[in-house]
């Protein structure tokens, strides 16, 4: 048997992280830990058998009491994260909701790796290598293509999630998704999608008080102009991608309007208490907007 000369590593990881993906999504290592568990409390004289009569009833329960806990408000039995779980959050929201401060505050609790979409296109546009996808995206912000410009930028975070830091580490990522396609990229074609995506609401008022009062922020969001056009661009994307996100199990809405610890508290203890479950909420079919 003749073996190929070239092997491609970057498929490789590709299908690593999907089969990672299937057994979180499936909850694999929580079912077989609850077979191990209960094996030990009972003797079994032929394991193959009871394992084959037994998983499902076992795959069922552990799935229903994670819906239960998410969706139900219903106490179930004590819930702990896989030792080996990783996050892989988005942190969404207006401008001035906290997105990055509190980033940095999740990614300092988990070691996490945070990525921002507009720096990654930053660096992608100002790079000394420049591809066909950096091509596209220059080619997409100059003629202001918002599809293009979305493709471009999917394809930049795609690539990043698959490198070894993020694959190991886990990851927060921000300015990433601002419209319903961006959304349905995210959840529905990526190979290593987000388990948590965390919504943080406020009022543009309250937001646009947040952002002007820093005055030692010397940054673009300082002007006003800059401001009213982000701002806009909220407002025309959020119906159509909140529909969506509502949809998405993974979605977690936390009211931003509080103080910054307040804010940060709250979440941690949501990520802490609440299991992961993955999806849609009602089904593929209803999902579409």
């Amino acid at each position: 048997m003749s073996l190929p000369k070239t092997f491609d590593k970057s498929l490789l990881v590709e299908y690593g992280a999907a089969f990672m993906y299937y057994m979180e999504k499936h909850k694999l290592l929580e079912v077989m830990s609850r077979l191990l568990a209960e094996v030990s409390e009972q003797p079994v004289e032929n394991l193959r058998r009871w394992m084959g009569q037994n998983v499902r009833r076992i795959g069922i329960d552990i799935y229903t009491k994670n819906l239960n806990a998410v969706h139900r408000g219903v106490q179930g039995d004590f819930y702990q994260l896989p030792c080996a779980f990783q996050h892989r959050l988005v942190l969404h929201g207006r401008p001035g909701s906290g997105r990055r401060s509190l980033a940095h505050a999740l990614a300092k609790r988990w070691n996490l790796l945070i990525i921002d979409a507009d720096v990654l296109a930053y660096h992608s546009i100002n790079g000394q290598r420049q591809d066909e996808n950096t091509r596209q995206l220059q080619a997409a912000i100059e003629k202001d293509c918002v599809f293009g410009r979305s493709e471009a930028i999917g394809k930049l975070i795609q690539k990043r999630l698959l490198r070894n830091d993020a694959l190991h580490r886990g990851w927060i990522l921000i300015n990433y998704p601002n419209n319903i396609c961006e959304a349905r990229e995210l959840f529905e074609r990526f190979t290593a999608p987000p388990n948590h995506l965390i919504f943080l609401r406020i009022e543009e008022r309250m937001a646009r008080m947040r952002i002007l009062v820093k005055s030692y922020a010397s940054g673009p969001q300082a002007n006003v102009t800059y401001l009213d056009r982000q701002m806009q661009q909220f407002r025309k994307s959020e119906p159509l991608l909140n529909a969506y996100l509502s949809q998405r199990r993974e979605v977690l809405y936390v009211d931003a309007t509080p103080c910054f610890e307040e804010v940060k508290c709250h979440i941690l203890s949501q990520l802490t208490k609440l299991p992961y479950v993955l999806g849609f909420k009602y089904g593929e079919a209803n999902a579409t907007v």
